[in-house]
């Protein structure tokens, strides 16, 4: 590695050592589980100042939840199937043409 003559340190060992300490930053930063605290807070609060059956609201809002939920795990699995079917066709096509170039080839 080449040493910058004025600071007489390698160069680019400023990025180096920046990276270096966001990554030392990040691993004490606490991780944040699934669901925020906060979130939950102001689900509860915003359920608080309603009238009416709590538990009923909470069930209606875990339905609702679970609706998105499923929703969004189908649109994944179809994402994925596409994907596996154009990953595997192209896979398929390259076989072909490597076939086509040997076959073409003076022997």
């Amino acid at each position: 590695m080449k040493k910058d003559p004025i600071t007489k340190s390698l160069y680019g060992q400023e990025l180096l050592d920046f990276i270096s300490q966001r990554i030392q930053d990040y691993g004490t930063i606490p991780h944040k589980g699934i669901i925020a605290d906060n979130f939950v807070k102001h689900i509860a609060r915003k359920i608080f100042i309603q009238d009416g059956n709590k538990e009923e609201m909470i069930n209606e809002y875990l339905d609702e939840i679970r609706r998105d939920l499923l929703l969004n795990i189908t649109h994944y699995e179809k994402l994925d199937t596409s994907m596996r079917s154009e990953t595997s066709d192209d896979i398929a096509d390259d076989a072909q043409e490597a076939q086509l170039c040997e076959s073409a080839k003076p022997a």
